[in-house]
Order: C-alpha cells, then structure tokens, then sequence
C-alpha cells in the first residue's frame, strides 16, 4: 500500500515542480484524474439514465406487486433483462473516485513519507529535531505534525536546517514545498474558532473553504439529479428514490462540513475543484446522451406496444379457445340429454306382457319376420294353406303346466311313447312360434290328459 501511494506522491511532486505551486499541482491532478476516468464516468451515466428510464415501469411493478416481495422482484430482474440495463453499473462507477479521494488524503496529509519518500524513523527524528528548538509548536498526531513540518520547511531556515541534520543521508530528498495559496496555508486545518488567534485573512479563508465546498458539492448533487431525469414526465415516479434522494441532499452538506474542518486544506481545495470538473462533466455527458436518450426511449415505448400487442393477441387466443371448448361442452351435454331423454322413453306397447313391460324384449318387432304356413306333420306333401287363412295371434297362447303324474307301479306296461312336439329355439319368443309348433302341443297335452283318464 506504501508504495502505490508513494507512486501517486511522486507523481504530485512532478506536478508541483511543473506548475510551481502546491494548489495548482492539486487543480491539475484533479483535472487528469476526471479525463482519465471520463469514460466510466459516462458508462455510469448511461447506466443511471437507463435506470431513470424505467421508474415508471418500476414503479408500476411496485404498485403491481407490493405486497408480494419475491413476485416483485422477479419481474424486476426480468425488466432489467429486457431493458439490458445492469443496476449496478450507474452506482459502480460512482465510487471510482473514492479511491483516489482517500489516496490524495494520505498523501497531503503525509508529504514526507509519500512524496519525499522518508522512512518512519527518518520523519520522527525530523519530528523531535522541530520540537527541540522550542520555537514552534506542534499539534495533533504525528501524521499532522509531519504536514506542518512540511509547511514550516518553506521560508524557515532554522527548521530546514534541523530536519536536514535530523534525516542525515537522506537530506537530498527533502523538498521544499510552497503550501500557500491566495494567502491562504494550505497546510493548516480550518478551525471553527477562527477568532482564537486573532482575525485575519489567513483564519478566515481557511474557516470559508468548508462552506464553499460544501456549496459546491451541493450544487453538484443537484444538477446531477437534474441531468439523470431526461423525462419530466416520469418525475417522482418512485417515491423510495425520491425519499433516498432527500435524505442525501439532507446528509451530504453536513459530511463535506465534517471533513473540512478535520483534513488539511489542501484537501478541502481538491473536493472544491473536484465538484466543479465533476459538474462540468455532467453537462457534457448529459449533451452526448440527450440524442442517445431520445432514441432508447423511442426503441423502448415501440418494444412495450409490441409487447402489449402480442399480450392481446394472447388473450385473444385464450378467449377463442374458452368459447370454442364451451361450445363443445355445450354440444355434449346436448348429446348426452338427448341420449338420456332416449334411454328414458316408454317401451313399446308390443312388447308388454302383462305387467311385465318388456318381457317379448326390448327390441321386440312384431313385423320382424312373416308367418310361416301351416303344413301337417303326420301327412304328406299337402298343399299348405295359403298364408291369409292362417289367423294371426295377437296374443301370446299361454300353456296350461303340466300335472306331474304320480310314480306308476312296476306291473304297469309302459303307456305309448307320446310323439314330443318340435322344439322352440331359446330366442324365439311365444308369440313367434309357427303355427305346427302349436298343434303339436295342443297335441301334447291332449296325451297327457288320456294317460291320466287312464290311470
């Protein structure tokens, strides 16, 4: 770490030889910085645009979605896919410069050890030999001492002299360094008192520089927001960023007043300057970006109405699809209806027997087949009657049952074996039996009657 700080110290000292003083060597490394990290700076500038872009949909998300936090931020981050915007990239590259920031505090707060390259043990001994002399008088921790032994190097020679002796060897690195600047010792740390040492230029400039930074900063922060919100229409679309960003316009004035009165001044100079360049480059990017803004938005409201068109069309497939499966229900249950009401329907009259509804069958017809005509089984081939002579049965000739006859003794002789009538195939019905099948068990039971006189 000593030694990339060291490199930057270095390269502050180049810059402070270049330019001849201490707070333009300050104002020139500031302006390097800013156009070296332009670049990122306009990437982060794009980014935020991006994201001021899509509040509105955010916030309609928001109010979608609210209290289901997960669904949320789901469709957030499928926004965020579908935009191509990266939410961290406008944050990211704000931060570039705090590195740089904290870099620059050491250095101005420890000139000997980063930009003269002294050891620990050289600066303290230069610390001791200052204090010796009891001429001057040092304050705060060591690191600060060290800075104003920096400061009293310049234009005391009784101290030049000491630190020389002190350091030895290493008296060739020593440089001498103008601190002051408009009257001003940039070496020193503003004090709120001002008035303690008496009133001067020199303890109310110093006392000023917090203040004027801490204005500058501020009006920075506000045309950075001015500048990030293209679309007017779209103002305080997010209620959480507008509450963030009042609450920083709130904190910042109070944080820059807190650093300038406890960082050398040198340091106060970098951030008034640094918010200045700062602004400047947010109007260029804010120029270079204004076209491009024009035609994301363009692109992004002529995705949304496709995207709404392809969601009607869905709906309208849906919709389609609903009717035509409910008219098909519809003709099914007609179907079925139709096929209960069938089911249902009263038994034909020919089919009745009695109380029994359906005893000749269900599918009973009485027309089904012809009436075949009588033909004398006993006789020969006679001349069958003609098929009008034969009456027709309308209704079904019930047999009388037989009386079973009682076991007949052994001495008995067998009674002649009565001739056994036709038999009726199982699914011929009564009423469907031919008129020989009839005679032949009239003559059937005529037998059986004589068997029983008999007896």
């Amino acid at each position: 770490m000593t030694a990339i700080l060291q490199v930057f110290g270095t390269f502050l000292l180049w810059l402070y030889k270049f330019c001849g003083n201490y707070a333009l060597a300050l104002i020139v490394f500031t302006l390097l910085t800013k156009v070296v990290l332009f670049p990122l700076s306009y990437k982060g500038k794009k980014g935020m645009m991006q994201m001021n872009t899509m509040q509105g949909e955010m916030a309609r998300l928001q109010k979608q979605y609210g209290n289901n936090k997960a669904k949320y931020n789901e469709e957030v981050q499928k926004l965020y896919q579908r935009e191509g915007v990266n939410p961290m990239s406008g944050c990211l590259w704000s931060f570039l410069p705090l590195p740089i920031l904290m870099a620059l505090y050491y250095i101005i707060r420890r000139p000997m050890l980063y930009m003269m390259c002294l050891t620990e043990k050289q600066i303290t001994a230069a610390i001791d030999a200052v204090k010796a002399l009891g001429t001057y008088t040092l304050s705060g921790n060591a690191a600060y001492q060290e800075m104003q032994i920096s400061g009293l190097m310049y234009g005391h020679s009784d101290v030049l002299a000491a630190v020389q002796n002190a350091v030895g060897s290493a008296a060739d690195k020593l440089e001498i360094i103008n601190f002051n600047w408009l009257g001003l010792d940039l070496s020193q740390i503003p004090k709120l008192k001002f008035w303690e040492n008496g009133i001067s230029w020199a303890s109310v400039g110093l006392f000023l520089i917090p203040i004027v930074v801490t204005v500058l900063n501020v009006g920075y922060s506000k045309l950075s927001q001015r500048t990030n919100n293209f679309n007017k229409n779209q103002k305080n679309s997010n209620p959480t960023a507008d509450q963030t960003n009042k609450i920083m316009m709130f904190v910042m004035p109070i944080m820059y007043l807190w650093f300038g009165y406890i960082m050398p001044a040198g340091m106060c100079v970098y951030m008034a300057f640094n918010a200045i360049f700062m602004a400047i480059q947010e109007l260029i990017c804010a120029r270079m970006l204004r076209g491009k803004y024009a035609e994301m938005e363009a692109a992004r409201q002529k995705r949304i109405e496709e995207e709404k068109e392809r969601e009607r069309q869905h709906k309208a497939e849906i919709a389609a699809r609903r009717a035509a499966e409910a008219e098909e229900r519809k003709k099914n249950a007609g179907k079925h209806k139709s096929g209960q009401k069938q089911k249902k329907a009263p038994a034909p009259k020919e089919s009745r027997v009695g109380m029994r509804t359906y005893a000749r069958g269900r599918a009973y017809d009485p027309d089904r087949y012809t009436v075949t005509p009588y033909r004398d089984p006993n006789g020969g081939a006679e001349e069958a009657l003609p098929e009008e002579t034969l009456p027709e049965a309308e209704t079904p000739v019930e047999t009388v049952p037989a009386v079973e006859a009682p076991a007949a003794p052994e001495a008995v002789s067998e009674p002649a074996a009565v001739e056994e009538p036709a038999a009726v195939p199982e699914d011929q019905s009564e009423s469907e039996k031919t008129a020989d099948q009839l005679f032949a068990e009239i003559n059937a039971e005529a037998a059986s009657q004589e068997d029983d006189k008999d007896e």
